[in-house]
């Protein structure tokens, strides 16, 4: 390995199932780019997020720390309320810790963690698009060029709105109101490669974290992505009329979350079209940025990790959309590792890491010590291709998904065989993920397995008290604003 440090490359998708990549074995979909990178490095089969839902997962991502520790529990979004979370103060992340190494860190695409234009550690490059990543319009590179193009985004000003004229408000499907040149992540990448580029003769190691909208809803992406598949191939999942996912969301405070009971299958085909475009459309997108560190001669020198910040239900257990459930479909990522140099063959593991593992990992692979208040693992040696088990399990906690909406508390620990979610409301649950990999079957009550659930609930209290997490008691949100009770 050269004498310089690795650069980092971290790209992360929005709201990316953990089955949509052809080398992973899924049949139809076509993510070129993806499966090469897959081809000369690790593919992990069993990454789990920290919190299903965006803002909490990233942050936990970045920092190496729990959302209980780090203190984003919930999304935060610009309306009165939700507004109060903020980017927790003191809380160090990667660009932080990279930069005490002497790297040039910058960051592109959705950033969503309450400091509006602040990106705290990464000074190096900065793009702004979408309400809650800015502090006034002028700062909003995506609304601007819009409006240049003559074309109005409305909403949260991402650019990300679908075409009125086709848009399908049943299944959130239809076309997006900009082409692929002037669509938001495209601008994003654009300069994300030029920076890059420019770097190609720099002798600072750089760290860059790339993060792009898509697959997350609406279901629509730009031309020719958005009519790449056909409804009519495309499967209906599997678990299709199960009617445990609605019980739970009827009892519990389950905003976002929507029981699809009321879609038919043909509808459902069109979702999952819509939604393996815009993935097919995040697989151009990793293209491009490998093309750029080719080019500029240090991809040979990168840790490249490619990841989603939590998965998506679509369609699976009779819901699409995210929040208070712990399914596989929402907790569970895609994770690809390219160390420096390759490895020449595709790896596969299926031991269980955490998204929390990255930084710990990174940080180690990069020559120095992690910090000891990191509280992932040093998942580098699974990262190298090799197999052996460095977590006994992993947790996935969940809290709401906005700042001062309903409470539905929840915790996951997951082993490689087992799947314990320990709710407040009677809601437990148990499952053998190596029998019923589809979690059909409830074993919370289920007395010939009353000791592999007294060993799970053993293995989530081990977690607890390691990192200080004070759950059943969690941290409680101010009161609802009037303007929000009937949101």
């Amino acid at each position: 390995m050269p004498d310089r440090p690795p650069n980092v490359v971290l790209f992360i998708s929005d709201q990316q199932r953990w089955d949509t990549i052809a080398a992973g074995g899924v049949p139809g979909i076509q993510t070129p780019h993806l499966d090469w990178l897959a081809g000369d490095g690790v593919l992990f089969r069993r990454a789990y997020c920290a919190f299903p839902i965006c803002g909490p997962s990233r942050m936990a991502m970045l920092s190496g720390l729990y959302p209980h520790t780090n203190g984003m529990v919930a999304n935060q979004q610009m309306r009165p309320g939700c507004d109060l979370m903020r980017y927790p103060e003191g809380v160090r992340n990667l660009g932080d810790y990279l930069g005490d190494l002497g790297y040039r860190m910058g960051y592109a695409g959705k950033w969503h963690l309450g400091s509006g234009a602040r990106r705290p550690g990464f000074d190096d490059l900065w793009t702004g698009g979408a309400d809650y990543d800015v502090d006034h319009e002028g700062q909003n590179q995506i609304l601007r060029l819009s409006r240049q193009i003559g074309v109005e985004i409305k909403g949260k000003q991402t650019g990300n709105e679908p075409d009125p004229a086709t848009f399908d408000p049943a299944t959130r499907v239809g076309k997006s109101l900009l082409p692929l040149a002037h669509f938001p992540s495209f601008v994003d990448m654009d300069t994300a490669t030029t920076w890059v580029r420019g770097l190609a003769a720099d002798e600072r190691p750089f760290g860059l974290v790339y993060s792009c909208h898509e697959p997350h809803p609406p279901f629509t992406s730009p031309e020719p992505f958005q009519s790449m598949y056909d409804p009519v191939d495309m499967g209906v999942p599997p678990t299709r009329g199960d009617p445990h996912g609605p019980e739970m969301v009827r009892r519990r405070s389950a905003e976002q979350l929507r029981i699809v009971d009321d879609l038919d299958d043909d509808q459902l085909r069109a979702i999952r079209a819509g939604y393996w475009g815009a993935t097919s459309y995040v697989d151009h997108l990793v293209g491009r940025l490998i093309t750029a560190l080719l080019e500029s001669g240090t991809w040979d020198n990168t840790l490249f990790i490619f990841t989603s910040d939590h998965g998506e239900m679509l369609g699976h257990h009779d819901l699409l959309m995210k929040g208070a459930v712990m399914y596989e479909d929402l907790t569970r990522i895609p994770l690809i590792v390219r160390p420096p140099g390759g490895l020449g063959a595709m790896h596969t593991t299926d031991r269980v890491v955490s998204q929390v593992d990255l930084v710990p990992s990174i940080l180690s692979m990069c020559g120095a010590e992690p910090a000891d208040v990191l509280q992932g693992r040093d998942i580098g040696d699974l990262m190298r291709g090799e197999d052996r088990e460095i977590n006994a399990g992993v947790v996935c906690e969940f809290h709401s998904v906005n700042w001062t909406d309903p409470l539905a508390p929840l915790r996951l620990w997951v082993t490689e065989q087992w799947k314990y979610v320990a709710s407040l409301d009677e809601t437990d649950e148990f499952y053998d993920l190596v029998e019923d990999p589809m979690e059909l079957t409830n074993l919370i009550d289920d007395p010939s397995h009353a000791d592999d659930l007294a060993a799970a609930k053993r293995g989530l209290e081990r977690w607890l008290l390691e990192t200080g997490d004070t759950w059943p008691d969690v941290v409680q949100p101010p009161p609802r604003p009037a303007q929000l009770s009937t949101a």
